[in-house]
């Protein structure tokens, strides 16, 4: 059953499009406001990390429509579970990895939006459809040591997305048409009421609508009857009010709502997600004193669906496998930081957040005859507390050295399984998990130094830092299948650890050239993975029976992974009109120990390739703009043996557009211009599925 919002946000675009397009308005585009500083943090360029910062401008030039794939051409090591992007992906696909560190559909990143997790909080995954990129303002991607300030999930790093918000009066309307049945329409507004005071209320709103037919995702030589395009069709209306309370002081409110319904490749098989957020955010200053702080506390309620199949050999028919029927989640949480000046050479912030989370899968299974006969509800709850300090201190008009401390007390609670006959009502399995905590402290130190006068023009910069995870509910109460492979849950999973460090260097020879290179090396303690356990064709108590091409696979803790390597960055700017940029990354990701299963030693871990690349290059010449974005990603395997091996891939995006006058704007974009059809996932019984085939798309943008 599904979670009724308290409005249809299926309507909303259009008759927002059609109110807009009757307003009259300024004759120039509308400013644009990136709110929110999260964290309070140090700035990117003081942290010692490596920290890529993807500006409104980047944003608006990209090729790529979605953020996920236009962040996985940006980011050297960005990338979701497997390499198709979040168009056709399920959601539980759709966790973050940076620099190959463990990638997993729970993600080992976390991601905010205005210091908000949007990571999901029944499983880990983040909605990438819930965050169109015309809502981003700014995006700032810190690889590695992220739980030295934000605590769980952090483990790799952190991205954190701004908002973008029309300030004052103004409107944007974005619309967008391609093949393949996709199209996204998009609208945002702000108003400004001034108050009696001298002060004003600003009231701002969005709605999207995505929706794509999508594509069949199996290899075409292996596709049978069943196949048929993985569609997806979102909707978002969000909205809020900014109330400046003092000369240096206001509150902002919002809420949100998002609905998505994904087919995933076969009539069986679909998913939907319902979802509503609100949260209140107070900030303010002591600007005569240089102290910023910050206070925000936020809710958010998730209901998620999907249907899972087993198909038969010849793809001529499918049985259900799994109905998932539903998965309520909550989560509810809340934070406070300040910042302030220690004299003229420190920097202090300090905060607590807390986050209590809520979920529960409930779902039918083993399908025999026409119909389940068997019902199974799993879940739990969590609570996470922390407590953060961050002190940068200017050693000197060269040198900065910033030290981050973070205390977390986690707990897991209300572990439960239960299974029950749906035609006897019998109950066959009746699991009560012991409640566990703990008490982990993380800490990061970083610096960076100018070799030269001129700041940034050769800097070197050094970090070294730990980072914890606790394994979601989904990991530890829920098993689920994939056609014929069967994971099962393991409610004695620990928390893994994640100690790193990294050194890197950035050189400006000379006004038109950066040059930067980093290299890195991280040991991820007790990381959770796939495990291989049984294959088919075979009958086990923990798996049941697996057919012929089946693989029954367990989340288990491995001892120790270790994931080294170096990255590299230029970008060259010959004249004002061009922009070169390219990337380079290479990492070995590979199981170190494993005294449970030690024929995974020495194995890489699965969906990590040796090299990466990147390459752009963007020109504007009056009204004109063009840009090209080349993504390659080396050889990768599907399984934890290494026996699925996942070819290389290329991908080769272009973008053009025309600005017609100060308010209106033309667009068209191909996305994987060259056709290429990446592997994106393989089984044991030589099934193949691929990446998105070319897309062509045109739009339109309207401002005033």
């Amino acid at each position: 059953m599904k979670t009724s919002l308290p409005f249809s946000v299926a309507s909303v675009p259009l008759w927002l499009i059609l109110l807009s397009a009757g307003l009259a308005g300024a004759q120039e585009p509308p400013r644009v406001v990136v709110s929110g500083e999260a964290r309070l943090a140090t700035p990117p360029e003081q942290s010692g990390l490596d920290v890529t910062v993807v500006k409104a401008e980047d944003l608006a030039a990209a090729p790529a429509l979605r953020l996920d794939d236009l962040l996985r051409d940006r980011v050297p090591g960005f990338s979701l579970f497997r390499r198709n992007g979040s168009r056709t992906a399920n959601p539980t696909a759709q966790g973050v990895s940076l620099r190959n560190i463990g990638p997993s559909g729970a993600g080992r990143t976390l991601v905010l939006l205005d210091g908000i997790p949007q990571n999901d909080p029944f499983g880990g995954w983040v909605y990438w459809s819930r965050l169109p990129v015309a809502s981003i303002g700014r995006v700032e991607v810190t690889q590695g040591g992220g739980a030295g300030l934000w605590g769980n999930a952090a483990l790799g790093g952190t991205i954190e997305l701004i908002s973008a918000e029309p300030a004052g009066d103004a409107w944007r309307l974005e619309l967008t048409g391609g093949n393949r049945g996709t199209y996204e329409a998009d609208v945002a507004g702000s108003v400004a009421v001034p108050l009696a005071n001298g002060r004003s209320v600003r009231l701002f709103g969005r709605a999207d609508r995505f929706s794509t037919d999508g594509y069949p995702t199996v290899r075409a030589g292996q596709r049978g009857p069943v196949d048929i395009a993985a569609d997806a069709h979102a909707d978002i209306l969000d909205g809020g009010v900014r109330w400046e309370i003092g000369d240096a002081t206001a509150l902002t409110l919002k809420v949100g709502g998002f609905q998505e319904d994904r087919g995933n490749g076969t009539p069986l098989t679909n998913n939907s997600t319902r979802a509503l957020d609100f949260s209140a955010a107070l900030d303010g200053a002591v600007r005569d004193r240089g102290i910023v702080w910050q206070a925000q506390i936020y809710g958010q309620w998730r209901e998620f669906s999907s249907t899972f199949s087993a198909v038969n050999d010849t793809r001529t028919a499918e049985t259900p496998s799994l109905d998932q029927s539903s998965v309520p989640a909550h989560a509810l949480g809340g934070s406070v930081a300040l910042r302030l000046p220690l004299g003229d050479s420190h920097r202090l912030g300090l905060g607590a957040d807390v986050r209590t989370v809520t979920g529960e899968t409930r779902e039918r299974f083993r399908f025999i005859g026409d119909r389940f006969t068997m019902n199974r509800a799993a879940g739990g709850e969590q609570f996470f507390v922390g407590l953060f300090a961050e002190d940068a201190w200017k050693l000197g008009p060269r040198t900065t050295l910033t030290a981050a401390g973070r205390l977390d007390w986690h707990a897991d609670t209300d572990g439960h399984r239960r299974e029950r006959d749906l035609a006897t009502g019998a109950v066959t399995r009746d699991d009560r998990f012991a409640d566990r905590d703990g008490l982990t402290f993380n800490a990061r130190l970083g610096g960076t130094h100018d070799l030269l006068a001129e700041p940034g023009a050769l800097r070197i910069r050094a970090a070294a830092y730990s980072g914890f995870r606790v394994p979601t509910l989904n990991e530890l109460y829920r098993p689920f299948r994939v056609r014929n492979d069967v994971t099962e849950a393991n409610p004695a999973l620990s928390p893994e650890r994640l100690y790193g460090a990294e050194a890197g260097v950035q050189w400006k020879p000379a006004s038109a050239w950066t040059l930067s290179a980093t290299a890195f090396h991280n040991e991820l303690h007790r990381p959770v993975a796939n495990v291989t356990l049984a294959q088919g064709p075979s009958n086990t108590p923990l798996f049941g029976a697996l057919p012929a091409g089946g693989v029954g696979r367990q989340r288990q803790n491995l001892g120790r992974a270790r994931i080294i390597g170096a990255q590299a960055e230029v970008a060259w700017t010959p004249t004002k009109a061009w922009r070169f940029e390219a990337s380079y990354l290479f990492t070995r990701a590979e199981v170190e120990r494993a005294e449970s299963q030690p024929v995974l030693e020495g194995k890489r871990l699965a969906q990590t390739p040796l090299h990466q690349l990147t390459a752009g290059a963007r020109w504007t010449e009056g009204r004109w703009q063009a840009s090209a974005q080349l993504r390659f990603s080396g050889e990768q395997f599907e399984d934890d043996l290494n026996t699925l091996r996942l070819a290389p891939a290329v991908t080769l995006d272009a973008a053009v557009s025309y600005r017609f006058t100060a308010n209106w704007l033309a667009r068209v974009s191909v996305e994987n211009l060259l056709n290429q059809r990446a592997e994106a996932g393989r089984t044991a019984d030589g099934l193949v599925t691929e990446g998105q085939p070319r897309l062509v798309s045109g739009g339109v943008r309207r401002e005033w």
